[in-house]
């Protein structure tokens, strides 16, 4: 069973990553997916991390959100990295493919992103789906019959409120066991858009509330533990908000087991004790990078002992 996180290429994200390979902390089924959205320096920095420190990593060659495909001359190329074999360029389904981009060779995979059921039939019709060496499609039944050859689950486990809801109304609850759905429904691969969700705004958008996300394990249900700051009035005074909402996960986290309490998880907690305010988009990169450590860990121990049982 792989893993494919999904990103979004923000420079909090990349950091995340990047953070994550000089640590080595990912085992090989777990591949993260980058698509990249903006022209940024931590792009190739974050390729090369993971190439230099022999991990594999997707990057999506033609990308469909944000305007960075339309960008012609990219001051920060990663392309200098694509004949490495452990970077694996992932295409899109689009009508403009051509199904050259999707060919595997011996030394080079790719991976295509199927989103649309009536492309994924076309491309089918066509031949072009035994070509890449993954394939993520959603877990919907009319695709799963279509199918005719290993692919994997590509969903959306994210949840925004809306209206005038908040995290605040579900402070902890399920977030995802797709490894155990994935056996039942004959996938060999699994891919979601993490705790950031599949949503992209390419300015962000402010929140009333400040909010940490936690991913842990209970059992084999990965659930999910949201920390919310008391006032949620209006949208000022973000750093008293972060304090309101760290001392609430600094709270919790030494009474859970030792695989919740994460080297990026402790470094959250200290913020509370230091009442030190390192900014949102630093939250942002721990609370991904705990989020890794955690399906590190589950994948390294649970996941490949089953595997080996059922060897």
């Amino acid at each position: 069973m792989i893993y494919f996180p999904y990103f979004r290429g923000r420079q909090y994200d990349l950091l995340a990553l990047k953070n994550i390979a000089q640590q080595h902390a990912l085992p090989p089924n777990i591949i993260p997916i980058i698509e990249p959205v903006r022209d940024i320096r931590a792009l190739p920095q974050t390729v090369a991390a993971f190439v230099e420190h022999d991990q594999p990593l997707v990057v999506i060659a033609n990308p469909t959100v944000s305007d960075y495909a339309l960008t012609q001359q990219k001051l920060y190329d990663w392309r200098s990295y694509a004949d490495n074999p452990n970077l694996i360029v992932g295409h899109i389904l689009t009508p403009t493919i051509i199904p050259e981009d999707l060919q595997a060779t011996p030394d080079h995979q790719t991976l295509l992103v199927a989103r649309q059921y009536d492309e994924l039939l076309a491309a089918s019709h066509a031949g072009w789906l035994d070509a890449p060496t993954h394939l993520l499609v959603p877990p919907e039944a009319r695709i799963r019959r279509l199918l005719t050859r290993p692919s994997g689950s590509l969903f959306d486990h994210a949840w925004l409120p809306e209206h005038d809801r908040s995290y605040a109304d579900i402070t902890d609850g399920f977030f995802s066991e797709d490894w155990q759905q994935a056996r039942l429904d004959g996938y060999t691969s699994i891919s979601d858009y993490t705790i950031g969700g599949a949503h992209y705004s390419e300015h962000g958008y402010p929140a009333r509330a400040v909010t940490l996300h936690l991913t842990y394990f209970a059992g084999d249900q990965l659930r999910i533990h949201r920390f919310v700051s008391d006032d949620r009035e209006d949208f000022r005074h973000p750093k008293e908000k972060f304090f309101q909402a760290v001392a609430k996960l600094a709270a919790w986290l030494p009474a859970q087991p030792a695989a919740v309490q994460t080297p990026a998880a402790l470094a959250l907690a200290d913020y509370h004790v230091t009442q030190h305010f390192p900014g949102l988009g630093v939250v942002k990169r721990l609370s991904l990078e705990h989020h890794l450590q955690t399906m590190a860990t589950y994948f390294k121990t649970t996941i490949l002992t089953k595997s080996q049982q059922n060897f």
